[in-house]
């Protein structure tokens, strides 16, 4: 254990989640990039802790109870931390910054806190907990989140504008599209003939409802006709007020036109499959929709903030939110063969995960994180 004085004299960037996994997929191979940086993990135990230890400078648990809206002992012990250790917080996901504003109420310091918001979420839905949360946090979230952030960083511009008209955060407002890619680990999809070999159809995703679950299962119902094999792959999240229930992942395990792979490599097995369902009705910056396009994958896509942000790509249909017979539309009328060479450049040109290291440092050198 670091005396007072000695952490007095190491000056550190704590990124900060109240989920192990935010930490790991995609924010590992920043931290990578930012080797000059003294960078360190702070988030519960979970499956990717071990991981996490590989990468960051050091790895501090952080018992949160992702069921709770608020867990005030997670707040208590994240209060404690700003209190004696000297550190520079980035904080990810919307959820960990209100944990992180409440908990840093009253303390006075000079280390700066960034809160990165890769989507608005549960809190912005239409749920009644969650109308109520923000009927309740309200009236305190301007001084909140103004005394506890020197910067917001958001993925897509609508998310921008509903947050900030909401909080009337006045400090620094920075946008960076995606969390970023590590393209040298993707396998590329190789084309196929429909007449030769069957098409897969897949959808990627956390197993909660509005990531569009019980849209994909009615679309597979209603594609019997159409001979294609369709999957899904993911895992549940018992921490989020959307997770899928016990009866509705029967219902998913049951369906005999529907293969459930669970977890998938996306980076190596992606590219087994030929069309990506994304039915998700709010993302800050569709990560599996980047990925898939950068591997060659035909993409399906409702019209959301987090997905018309890329309709610069190719081999890309947005479809109007709930208008599911649009996807068997296109589904049936798919070749198998795509030219993804526009993709993969783009991609190469924007979203890397060595672009996007790139603006978070810039944003560390104009805070001055350093001194």
């Amino acid at each position: 254990m670091l005396t007072n004085l000695a952490l007095k004299m190491v000056v550190m960037i704590t990124y900060l989640s109240h989920w192990d996994w935010i930490l790991y997929k995609s924010r590992k191979e920043l931290v990578t990039y930012l080797n000059s940086y003294d960078i360190h993990a702070m988030c519960p135990d979970g499956d990717y802790l071990l991981n996490l230890k590989k990468v960051y400078k050091s790895t501090t648990t952080w018992e949160v109870n992702r069921e709770k809206l608020l867990d005030f002992n997670a707040i208590l012990t994240l209060r404690k931390h700003i209190k004696n250790v000297e550190t520079n917080y980035h904080c990810f996901t919307l959820k960990t910054g209100l944990l992180f504003a409440v908990a840093k109420i009253g303390i006075s310091t000079k280390r700066k806190a960034i809160l990165s918001i890769t989507g608005l979420g549960f809190m912005f839905t239409d749920n009644k907990k969650a109308k109520l949360l923000r009927f309740l946090i309200k009236p305190f979230i301007k001084n909140l989140m103004n005394s506890a952030f020197d910067v917001i960083i958001f993925q897509n511009h609508s998310d921008k504008e509903i947050f900030i008209n909401f909080s009337k955060f006045s400090n620094k407002i920075e946008i960076i599209p995606s969390s970023g890619i590590e393209t040298s680990k993707f396998i590329i999809r190789k084309n196929k003939k429909k007449d030769l070999e069957p098409i897969k159809v897949i959808l990627v995703s956390r197993l909660l409802y509005d990531k569009g679950i019980l849209d994909y299962l009615e679309l597979v119902e209603t594609s019997k006709n159409i001979n294609y094999e369709f999957y899904l792959a993911g895992e549940r999240d018992h921490g989020n007020p959307q997770n899928i229930t016990d009866e509705d992942m029967d219902r998913i395990l049951g369906n005999e036109n529907l293969k459930f792979l669970g977890k998938l490599d996306v980076e190596t097995e992606l590219s087994n499959f030929d069309i990506s369902i994304i039915m998700s009705s709010h993302e800050g910056f569709s990560r599996i929709l980047l990925e898939s396009l950068y591997v060659g994958l035909y993409c399906l896509a409702y019209r959301i903030q987090g997905t018309e942000v890329m309709e610069n790509f190719k081999n890309l249909e947005l479809i109007p939110l709930n208008k599911i017979n649009e996807f068997k539309k296109y589904i049936e009328n798919f070749t198998g063969d795509i030219d993804n060479s526009h993709n993969m450049q783009l991609v190469e040109k924007k979203y890397t995960s060595k672009i996007v290291a790139f603006q978070f440092e810039k944003i560390y050198k104009e805070l001055d994180v350093l001194n």
